[in-house]
């Protein structure tokens, strides 16, 4: 007992370790990895009719060697995709029609989903969140400017990276590009963070955890790419299509939990919710702030209030909670 109070005093007082503690101890209480599980979902759902619209618009604009050197580029993303299969497709009205309609569809789906982890993460009331209408509006406007930005980030980083460019960038243009790419990345998860929040927050709010997400995201599609071009195609004589499912599944998986840490990594620094306590009851004030926020986020009608109230302290509680 008397290592566990030196331990936590000890993270306590360090405010770097304090916020992580805090971030991590938020990130399980709010059950992030329950919601990063539903991103991850409809994200994959997302991915194969976003393909489909794809390439049947390269058939429409494309022609010839063109045509399949695009493809080649797209297909790098896609671990262990048949080039085969998809090379000879060329434009379709109908074909474009219905994989633009599942792809708007399963996308609004996404940023739904999204949109419900920020505000659980914000501890937002359920009385005060959108209503559908709100909602729709704000995941179309989300998947104007932030999927258009993605694809952006995506083709740079194929293009940087890429072994089969026809133009041979010098090592200084790579890391421009790549400094470029984590940039571009960063700025995405700002208007992320922004646009599907719906509490009012700055940019520099949600600067940290734009940082560390956008870092982050970069880093698996590099990993991501590495993977799919030495690795997969070795796997793909045994495992097959299972390989492709298992990847892309860890890929929005991993990325949507990372999302998620950064959002929770805002809130903590926002409402400075630490120093948090490892073990035990409550004993911080950012514990009992955090207590307090969990049981309002419940109210769901308007004229609906909360209050929460904790038995007083023991004088032996007060006395270690005085000397924190």
């Amino acid at each position: 007992m008397a290592f566990k109070k030196r331990l936590d005093r000890a993270q306590q007082r360090r405010w770097r370790v304090a916020v992580f503690v805090a971030t991590v101890k938020k990130f399980k209480e709010d059950h992030s990895s329950d919601l990063a599980s539903m991103i991850a979902f409809w994200a994959f759902f997302s991915i194969f009719p976003l393909f489909l619209v794809g390439v049947t618009v390269l058939g429409f604009i494309l022609h010839g060697h063109t045509h399949d050197v695009v493809l080649k580029h797209i297909a790098e993303l896609f671990p262990l995709l048949d080039l085969s299969s998809v090379k000879g497709l060329s434009g379709s009205w109908w074909a474009l029609i219905f994989g633009a309609a599942t792809a708007i569809w399963s996308g609004l789906a996404v940023v739904k989903v999204t949109q419900n982890a920020f505000n659980a993460v914000w501890e937002i009331p359920q009385k005060d969140r959108p209503g559908m209408l709100e909602q729709v509006g704000r995941g179309l406007a989300a998947l104007l400017t932030i999927g258009v930005g993605l694809i952006g980030t995506t083709l740079l980083s194929s293009f940087v990276i890429g072994n089969q460019s026809a133009v041979h960038l010098a090592w200084w243009s790579r890391i421009a590009g790549y400094a470029i790419a984590i940039a571009l990345d960063i700025g995405l998860f700002l208007l992320a963070f922004r646009l599907l929040t719906s509490r009012e927050v700055t940019f520099r709010d949600v600067l940290p955890g734009a940082v560390l997400a956008g870092v982050v995201f970069w880093i698996l599609q590099e990993v991501s790419s590495w993977i799919i071009s030495r690795q997969m195609s070795r796997a793909a004589a045994t495992y097959g299509t299972f390989a492709t499912v298992i990847t892309i599944l860890w890929w929005f998986y991993l990325q949507a939990q990372v999302t998620l840490f950064g959002a929770q990594l805002n809130v903590v620094l926002k409402k400075r919710l630490y120093p948090r306590s490892l073990f035990g009851e409550p004993q911080t004030d950012a514990d009992y702030r955090a207590l307090d926020a969990y049981a309002e986020e419940g109210a769901r009608v308007k004229r609906e209030e909360i209050e929460v109230s904790f038995p007083p302290d023991t004088p032996a509680e007060t006395e270690q909670r005085a000397g924190r």
